[in-house]
């Protein structure tokens, strides 16, 4: 064997040696794929969302539609204060916009839809694998539907303002070596007002001559309004980033106002996590 064929195989067992030596290294650098915020800490993940929508609103057309949807996710998770009584904060927005059409030909529906959701979370469990939180949230959802083969009133505006539950639940597991974390979150609305038409009639004509808004706004509860959002979502560290990505599941069906009502959007979403330090007077 000659001097250079030695040289040869000696460097190749060291730059084994050190590629072993630095994997497990590398492994254990991405350890914690996520922890939750502590005090006057933020996470925030901005995602983009695609997928599909259901519609029907018999105060535009009986039929019932589907089709393609888009938007954005904007989700947050804080630690507060330790004096405060909540001790984390969970927020979620979103804005979609879908195009859906009649699979029997009568025309198509637009969607323009946001949601802003606040939650004010204890914790229920908390060790190194699972993080369980849950607490009372505020919602607002607004959304509008324009119909095309409604010439008469081609447009409704949904939406609802209330008070509900909020629970995220985070699991930390390991996959060969590469930790990576399960989330998922609920929010569901149990209380509050929504804006629902009475008549079969134009906005303007309706609030001309019926009495104005107190026609269109009703209380709602779970038995007459059942609303939710579902995150579900695979966060996975690369080098410095934490990727998320998930699934989340938006659906709404009501009877107010003399009609009925049934949306409902399942969106892919990804995106990337920042955490950074929050300032006093932003909290």
């Amino acid at each position: 064997m000659t001097d250079s064929s030695r040289c040869s195989r000696r460097l190749s067992s060291v730059l084994v040696a050190v590629l072993l030596a630095s994997l497990p290294l590398r492994v254990t650098a991405q350890r914690q794929a996520w922890t939750l915020p502590e005090s006057m800490e933020t996470v925030k993940v901005n995602s983009f969302a695609v997928g599909r929508s259901q519609a029907r609103d018999t105060y535009l057309s009986g039929s019932t539609y589907s089709g393609f949807a888009f938007g954005w996710e904007n989700d947050g998770w804080a630690g507060y204060e330790p004096h405060r009584f909540f001790r984390q904060g969970r927020l979620h927005s979103d804005l979609y916009f879908s195009y859906m059409e009649n699979p029997l030909g009568g025309g198509l529906t637009l969607e323009f839809s946001g949601r802003t959701y606040e939650g004010f979370m204890w914790h229920a469990v908390k060790n190194s694998k699972c993080d369980f939180l849950a607490g009372p949230a505020v919602m607002l959802e607004l959304g509008v539907l324009y119909n095309q083969q409604n010439s008469n009133n081609p447009v409704n505006m949904e939406g609802y303002f209330g008070g509900g539950v909020c629970a995220d639940n985070t699991f930390r597991f390991s996959l060969f070596r590469y930790d990576m974390a399960l989330q998922a979150t609920f929010f569901t609305p149990l209380a509050g007002f929504s804006m629902a038409p009475d008549y079969d009639q134009p906005y303007y004509y309706m609030l001309a001559y019926n009495g104005g808004l107190g026609k269109a706004l009703h209380f709602i509860h779970p038995f007459n309004n059942l609303a939710f959002t579902q995150q579900v979502a695979l966060v996975l560290p690369i080098k410095d980033k934490r990727l998320r990505v998930g699934f989340t599941c938006d659906g709404l069906k009501n009877n107010l106002g003399g009609h009925s009502r049934f949306l409902l959007n399942t969106m892919a979403t990804v995106g990337f996590a920042m955490r950074y330090q929050t300032k006093k007077w932003d909290r």
